[in-house]
């Protein structure tokens, strides 16, 4: 994804913490353990291998529901660029539909970049699906509003780690 591909969904959170410490927030299974996800669900790291090319394997559990998500890293340059496809996928990290009643992209290419501003780091994140039917895109340009507030809670949960790991 260029800088200059338009993405159809993007959004910006700001934290109060340095861009070193944000950036490794998603580099090590211990602190994605402790934020990445979403918030009504219990999130734990199955696998990482925090390369381009590695794999962020992770099971979701709520709501009596057990699910599994990925990433693909593409493009990792700490500590300002990740970028990488998400996919909801199966105790094997194989791509998987959804597991909810409406098309959607198998995969979404999602990148993410980090600068500092005075005393915080803004976080910008956008997002495209990959290889998706108009009707896939449809449904995931339907669903902004929910992204930004999924999105919005997994970042609270990292703003409540990054606040932990400052005052060890």
């Amino acid at each position: 994804m260029s800088n200059n591909t338009p993405a159809n969904f993007k959004m910006e959170y700001r934290f109060k913490a340095p861009r070193d410490l944000v950036f490794k927030a998603f580099s090590t299974a211990e602190a994605l353990n402790e934020w990445w996800g979403p918030v009504e669900t219990r999130n734990s790291v199955i696998s990482l291998d925090f390369r381009p090319g590695g794999i962020f394997h992770f099971r979701m559990e709520g709501a009596g529901q057990v699910s599994y998500g990925r990433f693909l890293f593409r493009d990792i340059q700490p500590p300002h660029l990740l970028e990488f496809t998400n996919a909801f996928a199966n105790e094997q990290a194989q791509v998987v539909k959804a597991p909810f009643d409406m098309p959607f992209p198998l995969e979404i290419l999602y990148r993410i970049t980090l600068h500092e501003e005075g005393e915080e780091t803004v976080l910008s994140l956008v997002g495209q699906p990959l290889a998706a039917s108009p009707e896939e895109t449809a449904s995931f340009l339907s669903i902004n509003g929910s992204m930004q507030k999924g999105f919005g809670g997994t970042f609270g949960q990292l703003v409540i780690y990054l606040r932990k790991i400052n005052n060890i």
